[in-house]
């Protein structure tokens, strides 16, 4: 596992083998931190506690606030598809 972690002077960048070192968060302050229904977990380092943002389908972020919409195939390419528009 790969993540980034952003803090307010420069990035970590940490390669975990195991997934146990994401903790789930329990305290309210640290469940808040996600937004849109992202899933919180806690990574403690040598550098300190940090927390990652799991973010659901069409978010991301560090804190899952940025939406990305789902764009439909047919919108993005109709031509892909085959069909006409007649006048009536």
């Amino acid at each position: 596992i790969l993540t980034e972690v952003k803090t307010t002077s420069h990035i970590l960048v940490f390669n975990f083998l195991r997934s146990d070192v994401f903790k789930s968060c329990i305290d309210d302050k640290d469940l808040a931190f996600c937004l849109n229904e992202g899933e919180c977990s806690i990574i403690e380092t040598v550098a300190g506690v940090h927390r990652h943002c799991r973010c659901k389908e069409g978010y991301h972020g560090l804190r899952c606030d940025q939406f990305v919409p789902k764009t439909d195939s047919i919108l993005s390419d109709p031509s892909t598809y085959n069909f006409s528009l007649n006048k009536i």
